[in-house]
């Protein structure tokens, strides 16, 4: 999302008013049948190597934004590349058995095309690369550093908000089908992640339309989204992922995966640590240390995955700014740590999980892996 040192202005009535216009009762997409894999289970951890113990929760997938490991991060001046972070971030993985998700992400200012432009990072890292050979280059080097390693690349981060991406969506397919076909070739088992348009901009399913229709989606294997609402409940996320799959059958892309490579939400801290103005200030609503939490948990990931979503990566474990799952200042876990555990443990390997609304009242049903069905329901704000 890139909370990490930029505030988001986001305003959601108007998705709360589409919610309430679909039918009255209405089930989500056709049950689950297939097994739900721990990989569907993903973090954000910001200083894995700098002070934040491993998580002791399960999860599979580590999606490494705002983990100091864009380009700019990796090489810092054209002839200057720093691997030691990426290389721990590598060994924790593997030695975890968690897949990574590397963002290929933020110019260089030494690259840039617009080197003195601010953005939501250092000065420059919102904009395309001057030289598109600069961009090959960086491709190149991560990818064969890591080959074998690192199999799933995400092109860019949040584009459709302007401090985290300044240029084109032209622009903006030409860097990804030149990584894809450079991945590719390096890798043949390497995956390639689209844009992780944020639906914390009004005009994300546009966005995503437009970048899939300019001929990025010739140039993907799995579609990501950020289905961000920040001052909702998780039931929100069910129409914008609808709206999403709607764009995907307009282009054509409907049967490659769509993950929702983060989603968030400000969760109170309990040690002191005071409030950041990038959430006091950017609309979102605060949930408490307890039952809202709990329950933000639980109702996101079952709903998420009935609607389809591969995997969810979950903004994050560590974050300093009022989204962490632990503690700014003393890592202790908060106690939606012991629900994602408990949540996790229970989806792994379930089946048949469907979701349905009647009014405000929602429930889901599954097949746990031990053969025992389960109903969660609950009456949404």
């Amino acid at each position: 999302m890139g909370l990490g040192q930029a505030m988001r202005c986001t305003v959601f009535r108007s998705l709360i008013v589409l919610f309430l216009l679909f039918p009255y009762q209405y089930g989500c997409a056709a049950p689950d049948v297939e097994p739900i894999p721990l990989s569907y289970f993903g973090l954000h951890i910001h200083r894995a190597d700098r002070g934040t113990a491993w998580p002791n929760v399960p999860f599979g997938s580590w999606r490494l934004w705002d983990a100091y490991v864009t380009w700019a991060d990796l090489q810092p001046e054209p002839d200057k590349w720093e691997f030691s972070r990426l290389d721990r971030y590598v060994v924790l993985a593997q030695s975890n058995n968690v897949e990574l998700i590397l963002p290929l992400a933020n110019t260089p200012r030494w690259a840039a095309a617009r080197p003195n432009e601010a953005s939501g990072y250092a000065l420059g890292n919102a904009s395309e690369a001057k030289n598109i050979e600069d961009w090959r280059r960086y491709i190149k080097v991560v990818a064969n550093r890591y080959k074998g390693q690192i199999r799933i690349y995400e092109i860019w981060n949040e584009p459709n908000i302007r401090h985290h991406y300044s240029g084109s969506i032209d622009k903006l397919v030409e860097l990804t089908c030149e990584a894809s076909r450079i991945l590719k070739l390096i890798d043949p088992l390497n995956r390639v992640v689209s844009p992780g348009v944020s639906a914390g901009s009004k005009d994300h399913v546009l966005y995503l339309d437009k970048f899939l229709a300019a001929g990025g989606a010739a140039c993907v294997d799995v579609v990501g989204h950020h289905f961000y609402v920040p001052n909702a409940g998780p039931e929100v996320m069910v129409p914008l992922i609808r709206q999403v799959r709607a764009v995907m059958l307009k282009n054509s892309v409907q049967n490659k995966p769509l993950w929702n490579t983060e989603t968030g939400w400000w969760i109170a801290n309990g040690d002191g640590t005071a409030d950041h103005p990038m959430v006091t200030r950017g609309g979102w609503k605060k949930l408490s240390l307890d039952s809202e939490s709990l329950n933000y948990v639980e109702r996101a990931l079952l709903l998420a995955r009935a609607e389809g979503i591969e995997r969810f990566f979950w903004y994050a474990w560590d974050n300093p700014y009022g989204l962490g799952m632990i503690e700014s200042n003393s890592g202790m876990p908060k106690p939606m740590v012991d629900k994602w555990r408990r949540t996790v443990d229970l989806l792994v390997g379930a089946s048949q999980l469907k979701c349905s609304q009647n009014d405000t009242v929602w429930r889901c049903t599954f097949l746990a892996q031990n053969g025992i069905g389960h109903q969660i329901s609950w009456t949404a704000e």
